[in-house]
């Protein structure tokens, strides 16, 4: 794959490797940079996509200034260096959420997004609502930063043109939302 004009996922682990996965079955042209040597999910990766580009133990600058775009993993900081350098010249940064919303407008998803968002008890009220949804009838998934990734949900075999889900419960981190523009939430709260 070339390594011009790709999305580089900045940060592995477990919401950077979802991302990876879900935009290499796309087709996607990806590479990964992670300030670590040796980041959670990298065997993985390289099991399952050995061709892939992967930068560790420094986030790549040069890799990141000649992406088409920066998939940012919630954690990672916008204003460290080599990021903001990037963004600085003109590369647009995304975080899991905004592909996640990208794809359901996309695929034509009529499932509504509950985006729950805060400083306490985010976990406890995205559980509880999702419950609710399903003790009414609905079909529903949970996920998000309540540890299963957004793009985890997408990755399940099926296209979501043949699997109905009438709500989607997202937690949301401050990290999350910093890089999410098209959200488009049929209902959202701040705690």
């Amino acid at each position: 794959m070339s390594q011009s004009k790709q999305k580089v996922v900045v940060g592995l682990g477990k919401t950077g490797l979802s991302c990876a996965r879900f935009l290499l079955q796309q087709r996607v042209s990806v590479a990964v940079t992670d300030s670590r040597v040796q980041p959670p999910g990298l065997d993985h990766l390289l099991a399952d996509y050995p061709d892939v580009t992967v930068s560790v133990g420094g986030f790549d600058v040069d890799l990141m200034e000649g992406a088409e775009e920066l998939v940012v993993s919630p954690g990672v900081s916008l204003k460290e260096s080599a990021i903001k350098k990037a963004i600085d010249s003109g590369v647009p940064a995304v975080g899991d959420i905004e592909l996640f919303c990208r794809y359901l407008q996309k695929s034509g998803s009529r499932g509504h997004i509950v985006a729950i968002t805060g400083s306490n008890a985010k976990s406890t009220v995205t559980t509880l609502v999702g419950d609710m949804i399903r003790q009414a009838g609905y079909s529903v998934i949970v996920a998000g930063n309540i540890g299963l990734p957004v793009m985890d949900v997408l990755l399940g075999g099926k296209s979501l043109e043949s699997v109905h889900v009438d709500f989607y419960v997202l937690e949301l981190s401050s990290f999350q939302l910093e890089t999410t523009h098209t959200l488009n939430a049929f209902v959202a709260t701040i705690l």
